[in-house]
Parts: structure tokens; C-alpha cells; sequence
């Protein structure tokens, strides 16, 4: 989609109030200012998993690579954003998965009020610790990607509920993790991670947690604190 066409669209959303806009797969390389215009939308993908899409086995929104399981995406060639999204005091979800990101998109955490933020299969290194601006967060997912750290500055996200890091390149739990006393879901599968450490037995909110695909020899006997938990994958 060109700048000429991608205008028109967005000045169509505002005219008519639109809360949200799927851009996915549009092959965007540049995302105008004008979008500031939306002043009521809520959700704004700019990629996103096709469940439309099946793998070469048949599995819906996946295929598989390196015995590794990985998301159909459908993105765009965005490699930055503009400034303008941070006064989109409305705008809750944003969904940024199969871009080239050199970096995680720094405007982002300008974006205080975000709820969700979905960044999938975007070789992205590294979480800024300016993520723990994003305080309204409730789920990040930043699975498949080449994380190889989680970042104390993590623990400042008291309102996370969901956090999705599978498929990267994590070596270790940080035990700052445990700082998150509102997390419900956890999912670590397919990384590097060697410990489950005692501390994850803070998670006293913890229904789901998945650590399949790791190199984990021993499960503490702190893990049986996690007293709501109802689903674990080792």
C-alpha cells in the first residue's frame, strides 16, 4: 500500500470514528503522521499471526523451522514509527509483528496508557529498559524473536497479567521476575534457560506457566507453592 492510498484510508478511519485498523501484510514501509487523526482508535495492527495460513503439517497461523514451531505472520517493512502515535491517548493494543525492527521502536514506550503490545517474529535483541514506562501494560508478548535477557526493569509492569517470551534466546529467570504479583500466564518455552529458580514461587497468581523446550535438569520443590496453578508444561 503507497503513501497516496494508505492517506486516503486513514483519513476515512477518522471520518468515520473507526476504534480500529488492521494494516497487516500491506506492505507499508512508512506509516504517515496523519495517523494522530484517529483520535478514538483503540487497536492498531500493523502485523499480525495468519491463522488463515497453514503450514507445510497442516497447522493453522504456523510452520515449522529447525524442528522449531514458529508463527505465519503477516507484517509489513516498517522500521520505525512516527512520534504522532504518543498523543493516541485511546490506543490500547498495538500489534507490530513481522517488521524488520533494527531495534525495539523506542516510540513505543512513549505510549503509557497501552494495554497489549504484540511484537512476534521481528529478530529483535533486546527489551529497552524503558519498557517499564508502559506501567497500564497487561500483556506483552514478544515471542520468536533473539531476546536473550529479561531485563529487571520488567518487574516495574505490576499490572502484567500475560507474559509471552517463548522462542528466543534466554538463558535465565531473573528473579526480579517475581515482582509481577498479578501474572496469570507465563510462557519461557524454547529458550536457553538451564534453572527454574525459588523465587518463581512468588507467583502466587500463576495459573499457566510453560518452560518446554529449555535445558532445565531439576524442578525446585518451591514450585509446588504455586497454589493456582493449573496448567504446566515441562
Amino acid at each position: 500500500m503507497t503513501q497516496d492510498e494508505l492517506i486516503p484510508k486513514i483519513d476515512q478511519a477518522a471520518e468515520e470514528g473507526w476504534t480500529e485498523l488492521d494494516l497487516a501484510g500491506k506492505n507499508i514501509t512508512e506509516l504517515p503522521s496523519e495517523i494522530s487523526k484517529l483520535a478514538r482508535l483503540e487497536t492498531l495492527i500493523l502485523g499480525k499471526q495468519d491463522f488463515d495460513q497453514k503450514g507445510a503439517e497442516g497447522h493453522a497461523g504456523w510452520e515449522k523451522e529447525n524442528d522449531r514451531w514458529i508463527p505465519i505472520v503477516l507484517g509489513n517493512a516498517l522500521t520505525s514509527l512516527p512520534c504522532e502515535l504518543a498523543i493516541m491517548a485511546q490506543l490500547k493494543v498495538l500489534n507490530l509483528s513481522g517488521n524488520p525492527w533494527r531495534n525495539f521502536p523506542h516510540t513505543v514506550t512513549d505510549l503509557y496508557w497501552l494495554k497489549e503490545l504484540i511484537l512476534v517474529r521481528s529478530s529483535i535483541t533486546e527489551i529497552p529498559d524503558s519498557i517499564s514506562k508502559l506501567s497500564n501494560l497487561t500483556t506483552l508478548t514478544l515471542f520468536n524473536n533473539q531476546i536473550a535477557e529479561i531485563p529487571d526493569s520488567i518487574s516495574k509492569l505490576s499490572n502484567l497479567t500475560t507474559l509471552h517470551l517463548s522462542n528466543n534466546q534466554i538463558t535465565e529467570i531473573p528473579d526480579s521476575i517475581s515482582k509481577l504479583s498479578n501474572l496469570d500466564e507465563l510462557s519461557l518455552s524454547d529458550n536457553q534457560i538451564t534453572e527454574i529458580p525459588d523465587s518463581i514461587s512468588k507467583l502466587l497468581n500463576l495459573t499457566t506457566l510453560h518452560l518446554y523446550g529449555n535445558q532445565i535438569a531439576e524442578i525446585p520443590d518451591s514450585i509446588s507453592k504455586l497454589s493456582t496453578l493449573t496448567t504446566l508444561k515441562l
